[in-house]
């Protein structure tokens, strides 16, 4: 997927999933303007002429150019991991290659007496647009992954990227409400689902359980993703839940039993319910809804349980699907 216009939640594991976000400026410079936070998150930074605060995900974006900064957060214990992608440029060249991006070169920008890693790169899209791609980790009470995105016809310059990275400054985490407040979307969990995060200011982690990180995938998880690539039209819900189920981790090869439409999010949503294998061996039940609001963008939740445990969070799932809602900022 595409950056910020075409990207996607991997919706394998609580924390894990905030990774699939990785792959996802107005020529003036950053130091020319104010810095002010972004929303949901504990970035700010001094955005350059023509960005303004995104509404689909936690970032920027500049409607005339269509480019985009991406934050993400993610847990303090990430950086170890991510850090060996950003050591080296043939290191950053084999990791994101997984994720289609091809890194060019690896800099070091000063940001407040550090030296932050910032790669170069590009990205094809599937519809065959060219980007170019520039990647900044930062670390602080969350590990910080800062993605800029422009249409090589922009034309942005390397400079204005590297002026507005030197401008971030790191705070303190917002709260959990804070962030769920930030999102282009309502929700209200039933418990005992309870929200473990959001994703990139486009979606929440929800689980039931003690364990905010559940590799072995034993306890329910919940994922809520709102989409910010190119709007869909109506009446493709039943095609495009297929699509995304399909691509879901641990989801490729999973069993539709049962489809249909039902409203959710305010309007006509579609409905697939089924089984997979768990990496584990367990045998696990989904059900996933969509519905594409008045804009062409959508939300999707897909909840995953014990096959035994599904029918006793079948009420707490209702309740939380009646709570889905766009919301407009």
């Amino acid at each position: 997927m595409t950056g910020a216009r075409n990207r996607k939640a991997g919706l394998g594991r609580p924390r894990l999933a905030a990774l699939a976000l990785v792959a996802l400026l107005a020529a003036a410079p950053a130091g020319a303007q104010e810095r002010k936070p972004v929303a949901g998150t504990s970035v700010s930074l001094a955005a350059p002429k023509g960005f303004e605060p995104a509404t689909g995900f936690a970032g920027l974006m500049n409607k005339a150019t269509q480019a985009s900064v991406l934050v993400v957060e993610l847990p303090a214990e990430a950086h170890a991991q991510l850090s060996a992608l950003f050591e080296n440029a043939e290191a950053a060249k084999a990791g994101f290659a997984r994720q289609n991006v091809t890194i060019a070169a690896l800099d070091r920008v000063d940001v407040g007496g550090e030296k932050i890693p910032l790669l170069t790169g590009s990205q094809i899209a599937p519809n065959g647009g060219a980007f170019d791609k520039w990647i900044a980790l930062f670390k602080g009470e969350k590990t910080v992954m800062l993605t800029v995105q422009a249409p090589k016809a922009a034309k942005l310059a390397p400079a204005t990227v590297k002026t507005m990275i030197a401008s971030v400054s790191l705070g303190k985490e917002p709260s959990l409400d804070d962030k769920l407040a930030a999102l282009p979307f309502a929700i209200k969990p039933a418990a005992p689902f309870r929200v473990i995060d959001t994703i990139g200011g486009s979606g929440a982690l929800l689980t039931v359980g003690d364990r905010d990180t559940d590799p072995s995938g034993t306890q329910p998880l919940m994922v809520v993703a709102y989409q910010t690539s190119a709007p869909v039209k109506p009446g493709q819900e039943e095609a495009l839940s297929e699509t995304l189920l399909k691509g879901t981790h641990n989801l490729e090869n999973a069993t539709i039993a049962e489809r249909r439409h039902l409203p959710f999010a305010g309007g006509d949503g579609m409905l697939l319910r089924g089984s997979f294998k768990h990496p584990s061996g367990a045998d696990k039940a989904f059900a996933q809804y969509l519905a594409i609001g008045p804009d062409g963008r959508f939300v999707r939740l897909i909840v995953m349980a014990d096959e035994s445990a599904m029918p006793q969070l079948q009420p707490a799932i209702d309740r939380t699907v009646a709570s889905i809602a766009f919301t407009a900022k």
